[in-house]
């Protein structure tokens, strides 16, 4: 029965990650389809239209010289504020340092140390992983530790990126712990499956979880 429920709480719990997943990806394909439309709609008319205008210029008198440059200055700002909107679009993503460094904030009593050395460039499906992992990570530490102090370290290897996340609690029962702590434990273990990696953990002076996570 307590094994039964453990896995139905991990199947309800991977729903509601999967669907906010899907709901992330949606919005971005949705970014990319507006920038798209913008780049193939807006974008060319007003570029037509500041040739247009170069064509004008030479054929005008001079009366109408200075009307022309003035168009032509509306059109040309407006096309640079579209390119910068497009460009906004198109990079606006998944912040990982952003979201961890504000989920960090969400639990004042701990003292949360924060090591990130990430690149940027990171897939966004790995963004989304490892926000799930030291999200669960700071739940556990919160719910179920008497930790005061947590440490975060996100870094690159040459072939690996490594998470390990470590708390001074010193309170608990390795048993009762391993149950409640299960289910992140099996979703993290699964994460790192997924990268051809692995999951240790251990209690030495406190918890400590490290995953590597394969690149490529």
């Amino acid at each position: 029965m307590k094994e039964d429920a453990i896995y139905l709480k991990k199947y309800t719990e991977q729903l509601k990650i999967d669907r906010e997943k899907n709901i992330h990806i949606a919005i971005l394909t949705e970014r990319n389809r507006i920038a798209r439309e913008l780049h193939d709609s807006i974008g060319h008319a007003i570029s037509s239209s500041i040739l247009q205008v170069e064509a004008l210029k030479i054929v005008s008198d001079n009366t109408m010289i200075e009307g022309l440059y003035l168009l032509q200055n509306t059109l040309n700002n407006g096309m640079n504020d579209i390119r910068n909107s497009i460009h906004n679009l198109y990079n606006e993503s998944l912040d990982l340092e952003s979201r961890i460094e504000s989920l960090c904030r969400e639990v004042p009593t701990i003292d949360i140390q924060l090591i990130y050395k990430l690149e940027d460039s990171l897939p966004y499906d790995l963004k989304f992983d490892i926000l799930s992992i030291i999200r669960e990570a700071i739940t556990n530490c919160a719910k179920h530790s008497n930790a005061t102090e947590l440490k975060i370290s996100l870094l690159s290897q040459p072939k690996f990126y490594s998470i390990i996340v470590r708390d001074n609690g010193n309170k608990f029962n390795k048993t009762d712990d391993l149950l409640t702590k299960g289910i992140g434990l099996i979703s993290m273990n699964e994460i790192a499956s997924k990268y051809n990696g692995f999951l240790n953990y251990e209690f030495d002076n406190g918890f400590k979880i490290h995953l590597t996570l394969m690149k490529g």
